[in-house]
């Protein structure tokens, strides 16, 4: 069983009687709550006082820090997936403050789990939708909200403008071009907009006033004709226009192309909900909260000269909370250390990346100082896997690209033909990536060489991260038949990445294990 983060929400409550709003975004979660708890939450719940209700796999704890200058409310609530056996949501949300000022909100939400392939298509719990109907959640001072935010005036846009470049911005903005035939949009916004609530602000431009941001940014960094675009943190109009990435009109309108989008959103509005929020202070977790109550007890416990037992009773409920404390804290550990380890492959691969187009760089340098206009001659084609990857980085380093764990697989495959492979790579970097920049035909069930096709994945599509991105892994070059001997069935997983024009590999040489095979 591990742990894994899934996002974070940090806010403010709006309204003026920071009591009254304290006090009704309690309920509200408390009413979500009692939707999952199993059993009729007890009395001292509503009072919002501590109390533990254990039902089986959908346990539900609070406890609350009340006194002259704080006043912190904290819920962590457990509900067992509808339909994943073994998988455990978790919600933790605390509410408060100095007393006086205006109520923070926090809430995380974490999935225990045992499976191998772990994917799902990240969504806000139901308390942030109900406090951003009441009584309402803010952040930087601007109100959130789980609907489209639509630019209606040349004004508004140029404030969309400001507040984009605005150095205190915290959250993503994904701004949403209008088609300018005047038809609808592309992707689903009431879907993408309610998953998000509280992680972006979605912003709706009309096609006649996306010139404000074009003329604002240059047309690499702006968005028009029904385009979508993710405005990360940090953006100015002389940013790497590749950080915040484009989804064109053209990909949106392929089979597929807009619910793509919206996936590749939710991901990237979860992950960024965690890395650009500090854990202690933009956002509280549920264990540290409980630890401190459990202290302040005992302090007040001592300072009242209370029994014995009542002194013991306490201290055994602070040393259960630490331990508590300390077990989640071992788990997140082990998710930020899967973490790290994940950005040292993406730095390695970035690495290797620039090593071989320096490399091609430096060939094709040679080849005019020689007079000719290319490398008169590409290298054989590996004879042994110990060839490969340095075939590949020569050969095609602008073209065709590994993922980390493809890079690993490469090295000692049990698949025994690493030059059928070198050739369906061949393909993949010549045909293919022709048909991808300048038309000629289907990709569907096209044949690469003897009895090898390239196809789409269907159902054994699968997401992936590259560079800091979630894509879709949803095509592969196949050999016929069902069987799965890795010596000799051929599968080679990719993506296209439409910014770079460049195929991606995740998986090769042979059939991808899953959970379920």
């Amino acid at each position: 069983m591990r742990d894994i983060e899934i996002l974070r929400v940090s806010a403010q409550l709006d309204g003026e009687d920071h009591a009254a709003s304290a006090e009704a975004a309690r309920k509200e979660a408390l009413k979500w709550t009692q939707k999952r708890a199993g059993r009729l939450l007890p009395k001292v719940a509503w009072d919002m006082k501590d109390f533990d209700l254990p039902v089986g796999g959908r346990s539900s704890t609070a406890v609350r820090i009340e006194n002259d200058a704080l006043d912190l409310w904290a819920l962590r609530a457990e509900d067992p997936d509808k339909e994943v056996a073994g998988r455990v949501w978790s919600t933790e949300i605390i509410i408060g403050g100095e007393v006086g000022s205006r109520p923070h909100v926090s809430l995380r939400l974490i999935v225990s789990t045992t499976e191998r392939d772990f994917n799902i298509e990240p969504h806000v719990p139901g308390p942030v939708l109900q406090m951003i109907e009441a009584p309402g959640l803010i952040r930087g001072a601007r109100k959130l909200f789980s609907e489209p935010v639509t630019i209606q005036t040349e004004n508004g846009a140029e404030d969309l403008c400001d507040h984009l470049e605005d150095k205190e911005r915290r959250l993503p903005i994904f701004v949403i071009a209008m088609p300018g035939d005047g038809g609808q949009p592309h992707i689903d916004i009431t879907v993408l907009a309610k998953a998000v609530a509280g992680l972006a602000r979605i912003v709706l431009v009309s096609a006649e006033l996306t010139w404000v941001l074009t003329k604002r940014f240059g047309k690499y960094r702006s968005v028009f004709n029904g385009g979508v675009r993710a405005y990360l943190r940090g953006f100015s109009a002389t940013d790497d226009p590749f950080r915040h990435r484009l989804f064109m009109e053209a990909d949106l309108r392929k089979t597929g192309g807009a619910s793509a989008c919206v996936r590749s959103l939710r991901a990237l509005a979860a992950e960024v909900s965690i890395s650009e929020t500090r854990l202690g202070k933009d956002v509280l977790d549920f264990a540290a909260v409980r630890t401190a109550s459990r202290k302040l007890r005992k302090t007040d416990l001592s300072n009242q000269a209370a029994p014995n037992e009542e002194l013991l009773k306490t201290a055994e409920e602070l040393v259960e909370s630490l331990e508590k404390q300390i077990d989640e804290k071992d788990k997140e550990i082990d998710g930020y250390i899967a973490e790290i380890e994940a950005v040292e492959d993406r730095a390695h691969a970035a690495e290797q990346e620039n090593r071989s187009l320096l490399s091609h760089v430096r060939q094709l340098q040679a080849a005019l100082a020689e007079g000719n206009a290319a490398p008169t001659q590409e290298p054989p084609l590996p004879q042994d896997w110990s060839e490969f990857t340095d075939w590949l980085d020569q050969t095609y380093p602008d073209k065709v690209l590994l993922t980390p764990s493809a890079r690993r697989m490469a090295r000692s495959p049990e698949f025994e033909d690493v030059t059928l492979v070198a050739s369906a790579i061949t393909w993949l970097a010549t045909i293919q990536h022709d048909r991808r920049l300048n038309g000629g035909g289907s990709l569907r069930d096209v044949q690469v060489v003897n009895g090898i096709l390239n196809s789409p994945c269907g159902g054994d599509t699968y997401a992936a991260d590259w560079k800091g991105r979630r894509y879709e892994v949803d095509w592969h070059v196949k050999n016929g038949g069902n069987g799965r001997d890795p010596k000799r069935c051929l599968r080679i997983y990719y993506f296209w990445e439409a910014e770079t024009q460049q195929t991606i590999i995740d998986h090769l040489p042979s059939h991808r294990r899953t959970s379920a095979t």
